[in-house]
């Protein structure tokens, strides 16, 4: 059971690294081989409980201090996505400038009414 207790401290510790680095990838997957490490050490017949309740309480007490670090990621992540949204459509906008004032140029060459 020691083992079990162990790779669920060692994943856990991973998991708060990954938390740190903002590596919201990693920390998905160490998610959820946390969640199937809890799993697997309740069903061990042999488990310690006082391990595992230590282990668990160590769990609990991560989650509420990274999920803020998840929310704030997320919105800076959708900001930058707006952000970048917004300077892709500036190139457009300057490219349809540009076309226009071509096109301007060629109908005042030419003598034709510019519309």
């Amino acid at each position: 059971m020691a083992n079990a207790v162990e790779q669920l401290q060692h994943t856990h510790s991973s998991l708060i690294d990954a938390v740190k680095a903002g590596d919201w990838q990693q920390v998905g997957e160490l998610d959820r081989l946390c969640r199937d490490q809890v799993r697997q050490a309740m069903e061990d017949p042999q488990r310690d409980d006082q391990q595992v309740a230590v282990v668990l309480e160590d769990l609990s007490e991560t989650y509420p201090k990274w999920l803020p670090c998840v929310r704030q990621s997320k919105a800076n992540w959708l900001k930058s996505c707006r952000t970048c949204s917004a300077g892709a459509k500036a190139p457009r906008s300057i490219r349809c400038s540009a076309e226009a004032d071509r096109r301007e140029s060629r109908s005042s060459e030419n003598g034709a009414p510019t519309i």
